[in-house]
């Protein structure tokens, strides 16, 4: 569901347009919010409020998160973050990937994939060290596929 509550697709297009990925520049695209409200949703989690948008708006423009978009032409139908932070245990930067998304139509074609190959090159190239993530036991799969296969131990968290 988008920011409206309308489904995002309900069928898959019948035509081949080639998927891409790419950083997302401009975080005033609306494509980003409707990807992020479909995620939110899919978790049982409310919209993002017009607060939390430009919150994550800003944190676009800061370069506190990276952010990659699948595309099908023009379309976004899938999306990723990059959270970068400081490693004081080996002082260098490492990175969170976050907010895995694709829309349930475009699902099993290789884009969680190109999302996480493009961010994992993006990482090497801007001086992260590594990428964890944090994911719910249904999820362990999915992301041992795309190339997290080191346990670190359990995931903690103390939320405010």
């Amino acid at each position: 569901m988008d920011e409206w509550g309308e489904p995002l697709m309900l069928l898959p297009p019948e035509e081949e347009v080639p998927f891409t990925v790419e950083i997302l520049t401009d975080p005033e695209d609306w494509q980003l919010m409707k990807l992020q409200n479909g995620f939110l949703g899919e978790i049982g989690e409310e919209p993002m409020t017009e607060e939390k948008q430009e919150r994550l708006k800003q944190a676009i423009r800061d370069g506190s998160i990276t952010c990659f978009l699948a595309r099908r032409g023009s379309r976004a139908v899938g999306m990723c973050n990059i959270a970068r932070c400081f490693s004081a245990f080996s002082c260098v930067d490492t990175g969170v990937f976050s907010e895995c998304f694709i829309e349930p139509v475009f699902r099993g074609k290789g884009i969680a994939c190109m999302l996480a190959n493009a961010a994992q090159v993006w990482c090497k190239e801007n001086g992260v060290a590594g990428v964890t993530v944090c994911c719910a036991p249904c999820d362990e799969q999915m992301y041992q596929s795309l190339g997290f296969t080191t346990r670190l131990g359990t995931t903690f968290s103390h939320l405010m």
